[in-house]
């Protein structure tokens, strides 16, 4: 087991967590981003996660079952002529549709892999938020590993990066999947592999709860917010209902501002 491929850190304010990314990644580029609005929360996919649920024998028999009746559900729904998708870009576009699929969400941004750590739920029952980054080019290493293991074809782990245009919200957050199977999740994938050599395969960076408006204020000067990474109709909406849920906050900072007791950081 290869717990040495994973780094855990807590840090307690936005000041150190921004400070954190610059010096881990800024001149790392083979890492990708995950945002948890809780600490506690697997690695795992949405389907994973409803499966969990169901008292069915054969798990994989109704993925399967699932897959083909979204495909009939999305006839005539994708406009004229559309052309034919492969079974991963049909994952993909259901994944960004509210459809359970055995995908993760990434990002090449670790800003907007935070935002969507501090606006999935708007309370953490821990008090912690967690921004995970995983190593990429490790993923073709991890894999050859299991690969050589009896059963290992369902410790795969395949990075998938849909070329559809049907799906502007995935250009606009910089957004690839990994695709896993239903029984795992990446943490496990990861501890369970071979050590890889002299840098981390993936880190959990562990922040409180208690940053997040300011951190979404600061976020949204660098245009990341509902407005730039949904661009529809959901997305407006969703922004302006964030700003009339920060005006308490805001004012009450103009004011400590005006006070002179407004701190540089908390």
């Amino acid at each position: 087991m290869a717990k040495s491929n994973i780094s855990v850190e807590i840090v307690e304010d936005w000041n150190n967590l921004r400070y954190k990314i610059n010096k881990y990644f800024s001149h790392f580029p083979d890492y990708i981003f995950r945002g948890h609005g809780q600490d506690d929360w697997l690695l795992e996919s949405t389907l994973s996660r409803a499966l969990k649920k169901s008292k069915a024998k054969n798990k994989r028999e109704l993925v399967s079952e699932h897959l083909k009746r979204f495909k009939l559900d999305i006839r005539g729904r994708r406009g004229d002529n559309p052309r034919v998708l492969s079974e991963d870009e049909i994952w993909a576009m259901g994944q960004h549709n509210g459809l359970f699929t055995p995908l993760l969400d990434w990002s090449e941004s670790p800003w907007v892999a935070i935002f969507f750590a501090l606006t999935s739920v708007e309370q953490s029952n821990t008090g912690k938020r967690a921004l995970y980054a995983l190593h990429f080019t490790d993923v073709e290493t991890i894999n050859d590993f299991y690969k050589k293991k009896k059963g290992g074809k369902r410790n795969i782990v395949e990075l998938i990066e849909p070329e559809i245009d049907e799906n502007r919200r995935l250009v606009n957050q910089r957004g690839l999947f990994t695709k896993l199977d239903i029984e795992n999740d990446i943490e496990k994938w990861v501890t369970n592999a071979q050590d890889i050599g002299d840098w981390l395969t993936l880190y959990k960076i562990i922040f409180p709860d208690t940053i997040r408006q300011k951190a979404i204020l600061y976020l949204n000067l660098m245009n990341i917010n509902h407005s730039s990474l949904f661009p529809d109709l959901y997305g407006s909406s969703i922004n302006t209902n964030m700003r009339l849920l920060q005006n308490d906050y805001i004012l009450e900072r103009q004011q400590l501002d005006w006070d002179g007791n407004l701190e540089d950081e908390e």
